[in-house]
């Protein structure tokens, strides 16, 4: 046992006054007259046995009462089994609400944010007015990152609203730890109010300050049922007005119970365009598939909705993309154009085909296509060799035709640039194509599948002959694939990802003297396919709080105009930061959007792009540590002075204390010397 005021115990003094008083009897006899002597011996001795009995009792009834007094006073307590370094001075305390969306759900005491809250001001009440605080919250906002009084630390939090930022356990408790230590006061106490989720709660990068000690104070909801969007994709990268779109949701269910014929809806543009309902078992994943059919070109805004409650933030899912009324294509010719191209693809509504001659071409115009066809040019100048790798890279789509007559050398430099082996020495052998990847998207629908759903070749199929070809050599770059293989394992058609494009090695040129691979049925689908899936891709959607580079296409009507971003309800705009990035403009958000939605990229008058912004998912799952296991978590990561406050049977502000001061004893002897004050009257009273 210990003492808050161990001088008090200097009292302990006083109880030499009523030993004193005992042992000196003030008191004054009276004479009373007996007749017989004999009788009053008799009386005398025993009421004198009788009077130094209770007259010790009262005694130390006496004593007693005023010894628990005086220990009373000095406030004495059993110190706790890991009770805090004794400080003297003013403290900095530091105290983090999470008020991201998982703290949306209900408990016994309401939603958890509000609960958080009402713990903050507890703990706040719990120190003295002279401490400094200081409010943390996900949104990390500048002006939580002084430390105030009581009374503006109370104003702060009440304005704490639920946000869409997310934030790790670690970037918190290395955010606390970098400002404690700054007030210059000798005592930091850092406080982790949370639902403490297992998809947000790692500490594993944490860098705890050894000074500071750590108060875990977890809010936990009654239930942890929830179901949610997790994303959403097309199969097809292809879009055209007028064609069928299969468009996939993946939707979990983390909650312990299934869920039958829950609706979800698709939206395009503001109309309805798919209904349907699903069942999914307890903490599972379903992937509905929802189709429909593209009306218009031009940008698309699309919203697929479920119904959920009480987490209900994540039960919209906004995706935005480009409908393209055609593919633009460019086919750069030594002189004449190619036959086989021409027929392809002319008069198809589909593609926007032109054709230019090698030394004529316009470099600036070939970022605005979407394919560019090499078709066999004799040499590939340097200036054009440079303004293909820069096209490539920021995501256009090349295909290499090599030349009928000339050397490689140009070729193989453009190779280089784009970091492919390029061709080898031309091969006289006469083969057939005797492979074909069918696995890959470019021959995806091209073919008939078999009853088992799988996509095989014909009997008998009559592949291209090629009678004369340049070796492709192969490289080991991450995502290279051999699309035609021929007889001798050497392939005849390359694909490879170079950054945000992709580029197509043929081995011959297209020349029915090289081939039969023009005339081929299997021509038509390959050219076609490549065309459509060079159309420009872009994010269906980006994630709040992410920070991603958002890039859109250029303004050639205005490249000196203003780039805002829009959004129309609630109304909001934004000048974003903007810089060139090839073909395409980067924009640079620095975290201002912070509602999920719609929103236009505009020039003037002028829409640029479409893209939509939803909140991120990690908190969907409502999955959480226990207090137990934070504690355990944090003890590994080095934290020396933990403490868990469970605020249940007592209030946080006794927990505080008790952990602050260990279990005061002063109550007890307040009642103890009651208690002998009252046996003191009773032998005064009753023991006569």
């Amino acid at each position: 046992m210990q003492f808050v005021n161990p001088f008090f115990l200097l009292a302990l003094g006083t109880l030499a006054i009523p030993v004193l008083i005992h042992l000196f009897n003030f008191r004054r006899f009276r004479k009373v007259y007996f007749t017989n002597i004999r009788f009053l011996q008799e009386i005398q001795q025993e009421t004198k046995k009788q009077s130094q009995v209770r007259q010790w009792l009262i005694l130390a009834a006496r004593l007693l009462a005023l010894a628990a007094l005086v220990v009373a006073f000095a406030q004495p307590y059993l110190p706790a089994a890991r009770q805090q370094k004794k400080v003297t001075g003013q403290r900095a305390v530091s105290i983090y609400i999470d008020n991201s969306f998982s703290m949306d759900a209900l408990s016994a005491e309401g939603k958890l944010a509000e609960v958080a809250k009402m713990r903050a001001l507890e703990i706040v009440s719990a120190y003295s007015p002279s401490d400094l605080f200081n409010l943390v919250t996900n949104d990390f906002e500048g002006r939580h990152q002084r430390f105030v009084s009581q009374e503006e630390f109370t104003r702060l939090v009440e304005e704490v609203q639920v946000s869409a930022a997310t934030k790790s356990l670690w970037e918190v408790v290395n955010r606390q730890s970098d400002l404690l230590p700054e007030t210059g006061r000798n005592s930091f106490d850092a406080y982790l109010v949370s639902d403490f989720q297992k998809s947000t709660a790692s500490t594993t990068n944490a860098r705890p300050d050894s000074s500071i000690s750590w108060f875990v104070v977890p809010v936990v909801s009654e239930r942890k049922d929830n179901l949610f969007i997790d994303t959403l994709w097309f199969p097809s990268p292809v879009h055209q007005p007028g064609l069928p779109v299969r468009l996939v949701v993946r939707i979990r269910n983390a909650s312990v119970q299934s869920l039958e014929k829950v609706p979800v809806k698709l939206t395009i543009n503001s109309v309805q365009k798919a209904l349907t309902s699903f069942t999914i078992g307890p903490n599972s994943t379903e992937e509905i598939t929802l189709t429909y059919t593209e009306n218009d070109s031009g940008i698309q805004f699309g919203l697929v909705e479920v119904v959920d409650y009480p987490i209900v933030y994540d039960d919209k899912f906004y995706f935005s993309y480009p409908v393209l009324p055609s593919i633009p294509v460019v086919c750069i010719n030594e002189k004449e154009s190619n036959s086989y191209l021409n027929a392809l693809f002319t008069n198809d509504t589909t593609v926007s085909f032109i054709n230019s001659q090698v030394n004529q071409l316009d470099f600036g115009k070939i970022f605005t296509n979407s394919l560019v066809i090499l078709n066999s040019p004799g040499e590939i100048a340097s200036g054009l060799a440079q303004e293909l790798n820069r096209y490539v890279r920021n995501g256009g789509h090349l295909a290499i035709f090599p030349p009928k007559k000339g050397t490689l050398v140009s070729y193989n430099d453009l190779a280089g640039l784009l970091g492919l082996a390029g061709y080898g020495a031309l091969d006289t052998v006469r083969q057939r194509v005797s492979s074909v990847n069918l696995e890959n998207e470019l021959f995806n629908g091209v073919f008939e599948k078999n009853a088992g759903g799988k996509t095989v070749l014909p009997d008998n199929v009559d592949l291209p002959v090629i009678n004369r070809h340049y070796r492709l050599s192969p490289g080991i770059r991450s995502g290279e694939e051999t699309l035609l293989r021929l007889q001798d394992n050497q392939p005849f058609l390359l694909t490879v990802p170079v950054q945000k494009g992709r580029v197509y090695l043929f081995g011959s040129p297209l020349d029915d003297s090289w081939s039969s691979f023009p005339k081929h049925m299997i021509f038509v689908p390959t050219l076609y396919k490549i065309a459509l899936l060079s159309s420009p891709t872009h994010p269906l959607s980006y994630i709040i709080g992410e920070n991603r580079v958002v890039e859109v296409p250029h303004d050639t009507l205005n490249e000196t105009g203003v780039i805002k971003l829009k959004k129309q309800n609630p109304a909001f705009e934004i000048i974003p930061e903007a810089r060139n990035s090839g073909a395409n403009l980067a924009l640079f958000l620095h975290d201002q959007v912070r509602d999920a939605g719609f929103y236009s990229v505009v020039n003037g008058n002028r829409i640029l792009a479409g893209i939509s912004f939803n909140f991120n998912r990690k908190e969907s799952d409502l999955t959480c540590f226990t207090a137990g296991e934070m504690e355990e978590q944090m003890k590994r990561q080095s934290f020396r002075d933990i403490h868990v406050i469970k605020g249940k049977k007592n209030s946080v502000v006794h927990e505080i204390r008790q952990i602050r001061q260990g279990t005061p004893l002063w109550k007890l002897f307040i009642i103890l010397a009651l208690l002998f004050l009252a046996i003191e009257i009773a032998l005064i009273r009753l023991l006569k």
